[in-house]
């Protein structure tokens, strides 16, 4: 457990969050309010646990408040006397202060399993005098996200808010709620109130010390112990509408026709994936499980691995059913997690471009979970893209730097949902093309040719695109090569046109394989400062060919790559880098540390192969330089590598010892092209050809 097996029951504290609803006819929460109990020791005022009614004249606690009110070991396993059990009192807070004397029905002690948990700490208590109007509440496993427990004292709003963050054993592992509130002394033996299906998902055992984290019984090991005791508990009611009924029978129908194997498997991994401590046995159990949850049937759906009638028979079942629910509870949480703290804005903007004709909510009445619900809600024809995928494509379109895993998450959705292929494609371009007109960064674009390596004159073309791609001001040496001042001077000028700009892309040099040796980012230009300051200190700047063979290699290797678990790839050889890069298309980013005289070969070959992004050193090569170029790439490379190099020039601005004054860096991001004209001129023979 990570607390060495140390808990306080019911008398830690927790950071939870308060939700305080006023008291109205049809309250969600009346049955749990009137069911409430609180455990006390005779007629003492202090409550020491707590409990609730589960069954006509039958309440049920946790084992260790029953010793911790005849002050016994908290642990203790005997099961207490009937002399014992006279000192052990309840009262409805709901019905009054009056106290009303219980015996024990039901022991369940808790008893330690593994050093991780115990099972058990159960207790059914039985009562003669239960007040007119107290009834028994439904309990059922149900897996809500957002759930509800209530103070010892059950005062009529008191209460606190938790997530279910997994399982344990016989337990959940409740994870605190929006905002501080400290759990008073008592609190064991809480119910767990899934609010939205109306009935008891679990009763509270413990909080751990120092740690915001408290764990409960879950609603199957109750069920099993109140039926061990032969007690039958209020159940979750499976009432359905017409339509609900007639969707069921479908799927149940074309459950039926899988082979017993293949039903087992499937049956197993619904259980699992709703934390269902007992496996379904059967069709019809399955889909009641599957229904029971709000987010049952895709989890049903994505159960059903093998393609077929069958699983097309499942989805048209389900598309019948309101509201719709796409995604499974892990889908759906690692949506959330993927678009990050306050994407609700964002989410809405998408929303507006990808389905304009669809009325959102009231932005000021729901949140990030209510909106992907009602896009989960709109229902489609079969074969085209759900809104909501939609929208997911095109926030991820939106982003600079970071839609790859947005894309990733959309491209597995597409393929468990059925989606064409061919409309998930066309949905995707959409997007991009109405993400490229909005969020094109400003770039400055220098085409350069030089007759060699070394040269100090060159032909040059400066083209500078705006924030939505459209090319600006020029600057060109004309057919006659400029001198390296003149190219400098023309260079100083653009940039102070780039600098207008609030965010760029930087300065990208297009040069023909060859020339990638150019220290272009050391040239020096005029910041308005008394001496000239070298363009890579203040900017970022990177290196692009001038032609790009295969672009499809190009694309699919920056797709893979960039969301690959794949590092860099070191190239201490030319050759046996061909071996590997030729067999591995995830690798994006190349680290070349090859020999002098073996790097031009060892970049054409990445440009051949569609290697993206190469880093090196313009002076250094061999292990202890791969060693040191490592340090430069950071985890998240695909977003924090540019500016990483751009640092280090910074730290040489004279220092032609430190690495940072020989950094090349090669960036072919095909996402990153605004448009441009092609450019050909100078002919063949004269430094490159465009």
């Amino acid at each position: 457990m990570g607390s060495g097996g140390s808990f306080h029951f019911g008398d830690g504290s927790c950071a939870t969050g308060v939700a305080v609803h006023p008291t109205y006819d049809g309250d969600p929460d009346a049955g749990v309010r009137r069911a409430w109990v609180t455990v006390h020791a005779g007629a003492s005022e202090q409550g020491l646990g707590a409990g609730v009614v589960v069954a006509e004249g039958y309440l049920l606690t946790c084992a260790h408040v029953i010793n911790v009110v005849l002050d016994r070991p908290q642990l203790a396993t005997a099961r207490p006397s009937v002399r014992e059990m006279e000192r052990v009192t309840v009262s409805l807070p709901w019905a009054g202060p009056q106290r009303h004397a219980v015996e024990l029905a039901g022991w369940l002690p808790p008893l330690p399993h593994a050093n991780q948990w115990w099972d058990g700490d159960l207790a059914l208590l039985k009562t003669r005098s239960i007040p007119e109007g107290i009834v028994p509440v439904p309990v059922g496993e149900t897996r809500g996200r957002r759930l509800w427990t209530w103070y010892h004292h059950g005062a009529p709003r008191s209460l606190v808010d938790v997530h279910v963050q997994t399982e344990m054993g016989p337990w959940y592992i409740l994870d605190p709620g929006r905002a501080p509130l400290r759990i008073l002394p008592g609190h064991s033996g809480a119910p767990l109130w899934d609010r939205e299906h109306g009935c008891v998902t679990g009763l509270i055992v413990s909080t751990e010390p120092d740690n915001p984290r408290s764990y409960a019984i879950r609603a199957s090991e109750v069920i099993r112990f109140l039926t061990s005791a032969g007690v039958v508990p209020a159940m979750t009611p499976a009432a359905y509408d017409a339509r609900t009924s007639a969707c069921r029978d479908d799927l149940i129908d074309a459950l039926d026709d899988l082979p017993g194997k293949k039903l087992r498997r499937c049956a197993e991994r619904v259980g699992h994936a709703l934390g269902l401590r007992d496996t379904p046995r059967t069709s019809t159990s399955i889909v009641d499980a599957a229904l029971l949850h709000p987010r049952g049937v895709p989890i049903l759906l994505s159960a059903l691995k093998q393609p077929g009638d069958l699983v097309q028979r499942v989805r048209d079942a389900a598309a019948g059913l309101r509201p719709v629910r796409l995604l499974t509870q892990a889908e759906h949480d690692e949506l959330i997690a993927l678009l990050g703290p306050g994407a609700h804005p964002e989410l809405r903007a998408a929303a507006r471009h990808a389905v304009p004709h669809f009325l959102l909510p009231d932005p000021g009445t729901s949140d990030i979970d209510t909106l992907i619900e009602d896009l989960e809600d709109r229902a489609v024809e079969p074969g085209v893209v759900p809104p909501l995928m939609q929208v997911v494509e095109e926030a991820a379109a939106a982003r600079h730097e970071d839609g790859d895993a947005l894309r990733d998450w959309s491209e597995r959705m597409t393929d468990r949902l059925g989606v064409s292929r061919a409309a998930a494609g066309q949905c995707r371009w959409s997007a991009n093309s109405r993400a490229s007109a909005r969020t094109v960064q400003p770039v400055l674009r220098v085409w350069l040719w030089a007759p060699e390596p070394s040269a100090e004159s060159f032909r040059y073309e400066m083209r500078l695109y705006d924030d939505r791609g459209n090319e600006g001001p020029v600057w060109s040496s004309g057919q006659s090569p400029g001198s390296r001042a003149e190219l400098c001077a023309r260079l100083s000028e653009a940039v102070r046109e780039l600098d207008h700009y609030d965010d760029t892309a930087g300065v990208e040099f297009l040069l023909e394989e060859g020339f990638f040796g150019l220290a272009v980012d050391r040239l020096p230009t005029d910041a308005g400062l008394q001496e000239p300051r070298h363009l890579g200190r203040d900017r970022v700047v990177v290196l692009r060919g001038q032609s790009i063979r295969r672009p499809g290699v190009w694309k699919a290797r920056w797709e893979q790559g960039r969301t690959s678990t794949t590092g860099p790839y070191v190239m201490l050889d030319h050759r046996t880098a061909d071996s590997v890069l030729t067999r591995q298309d995830e690798i994006a980013l190349v680290i070349a540390c090859c020999p002098p005289e073996q790097r031009n070969a060892a970049l054409a070959l990445c440009r051949y192969l569609g290697v993206p992004v190469v880093l090196w050193h313009r002076g250094a090569h061999g292990t202890d330089a791969a060693e040191a170029l490592r340090t430069v790439v950071p985890e998240d490379w695909p977003r924090r590598l540019r500016e990483e190099v751009r640092l280090r020039r910074a730290e040489a601005p004279e220092d032609t010892t430190h690495m940072g004054a020989h950094l090349a860096l090669l960036w072919e991001d095909p996402s990153w092209a605004p448009p441009r004209q092609r450019l050909t001129h100078p002919p063949t023979g004269e430094g490159g050809v465009a």
